[in-house]
């Protein structure tokens, strides 16, 4: 008895496969979901520095730029370390 070769469910072996399609497919869900947390994380940063500058009533809004600039250090960090994992095979 022979046994028929198994239909191919793109897991990126063989030829044809679609296996690179679905890596790029995976990278780009990857970094659209990074790129969001960017945003919203600076867009939250900055609404909160807003509204904590106006509750200690500070004339000049330090923690509107504080906020935000440390949101994006950090998530620059981030964004670093997760795309140098990404070249050592990790």
């Amino acid at each position: 008895m022979e046994r028929s070769p198994q239909p191919d469910k793109g897991d990126g072996e063989g030829p044809g496969s679609g296996g690179d399609a679905n890596a790029r497919r995976r990278e780009l869900v990857r970094w659209a979901g990074l790129s969001t947390e960017v945003v919203a994380s600076v867009g939250v940063s900055v609404y909160l520095g807003v509204k904590a500058d106006k509750w200690l009533k500070l004339s000049f809004p330090i923690l509107s730029w504080a906020l935000p600039l440390l949101v994006i250090v950090v998530l620059l960090i981030s964004l670093i370390r997760a795309g140098s994992n990404k070249k050592n095979g990790k």
